[in-house]
């Protein structure tokens, strides 16, 4: 059901955001005070969830997957965590007028969600860094690469692909 959930949700932002809100470069910038930035994330970094923006550092929230284990038969398997945290941007750079693109650092909790047999993940914690890219108006696609550190587990480096929709203020 999350699969087909996601794109209808994406689709209504879209419709629900104001263009010209997207396409003023100079608010991301302006002196007047924090840039206010509210964004659905649809794919994975920092999670399939919300993440409200002031200034340089934002706060997040949402759903977690993540291939960091196999089943009994050896086939990689999906785990789901909870995610939440803190992400700092920096280096910010406007591409062809565009709201600027910025590197990224973020840090989360994470608590899993799936509790089967050979599953035996719990809390974590998660570093990642990256860029994200604003590609057109709101649309942005983030690439970076995580480390997950969680007890009596070895320590996982996973790339941390993100797609999403902000509308800032």
């Amino acid at each position: 059901m999350l699969h087909r959930t996601i794109p209808l949700v994406a689709a209504l932002l879209c419709l629900a955001t104001d263009p010209a809100d997207a396409d003023d470069a100079t608010k991301a910038t302006s002196d007047e005070g924090p840039v206010q930035e509210l964004s659905i994330n649809v794919f994975r970094n920092p999670s399939i969830g919300l993440e409200y923006r002031r200034g340089a550092v934002s706060v997040h929230g949402g759903l977690y997957p993540t291939i960091i284990s196999k089943d009994a038969m050896g086939a990689h398997q999906t785990s789901w965590f909870v995610r939440a945290g803190l992400t700092h941007y920096f280096l910010p750079h406007a591409w062809y007028g565009q709201r600027p693109s910025e590197v990224y650092v973020s840090a989360s909790y994470l608590r899993a969600l799936d509790h089967e047999p050979g599953n035996d993940h719990g809390n974590a914690a998660l570093l990642d860094a990256g860029y994200r890219w604003m590609v057109w108006r709101g649309l942005h696609v983030r690439l970076g690469v995580a480390v997950m550190l969680e007890r009596h587990h070895p320590v996982k480096v996973n790339p941390t692909p993100g797609l999403g929709w902000s509308a800032s203020w």
